[in-house]
């Protein structure tokens, strides 16, 4: 760990998904004069940019898709042009689900894994190693760390909430993501 909590060399933008108009929070963000003055960047844009923006490697991890987030992820996979384009789920069974757009997710993307593993603690209690992060990383140069997940209702529906970081701010999230693409 770290006794420094800020990067010296780090930008952060914080990214929205906000309810369909009319919605109570755009309503009240309406209302609120500093709301005016800031700039929320939309996590479809947030996305599109790392998609666009790598150049060796785009990793989605998102515990949970659906038919409309396949379709979303590969659209990003599409947009690319890094040759490695890592997809990490919890549950990878969920894209058989997806139909179609699982289908073409799994073609757009060089690696899908699964990260539900099995394992024992030492009093002999089994459990599942999992997640419930959501990140997308560009060459581990810039990133999204956030609450959306590759679901119709995180795209269009929700309030979901996160930062697009480059910079200095973005080397925690690739050692992570770099630890964790380790354990396949």
């Amino acid at each position: 760990m770290t006794d420094s909590l800020i990067a010296p060399s780090a930008r952060a933008r914080f990214v929205v998904t906000l309810p369909p108009e009319p919605s109570r929070i755009g309503d009240q963000l309406q209302r609120r004069a500093g709301a005016s003055f800031t700039t929320l960047t939309d996590t479809k844009d947030a996305f599109l940019h790392l998609a666009r923006r790598a150049r060796e490697r785009l990793v989605i991890i998102t515990p949970y898709i659906d038919a409309s987030g396949a379709a979303w992820a590969a659209d990003l996979f599409d947009a690319t042009d890094a040759p490695s384009k890592v997809l990490v789920l919890r549950g990878a069974d969920q894209l058989t689900v997806c139909g179609a757009e699982g289908e073409r997710l799994q073609r757009s993307a060089t690696n899908v894994h699964d990260y539900a593993l099995a394992g024992v603690l030492p009093n002999g209690q089994s459990y599942v190693e999992t997640f419930h992060a959501k990140v997308v990383l560009a060459d581990g140069a810039a990133a999204y760390v956030g609450s959306a997940n590759f679901l119709y209702r995180s795209r269009e529906k929700n309030l979901e909430c996160g930062f697009l970081m480059e910079g200095d701010a973005v080397a925690p999230v690739a050692v992570l993501v770099e630890a964790l693409l380790n354990v396949f």
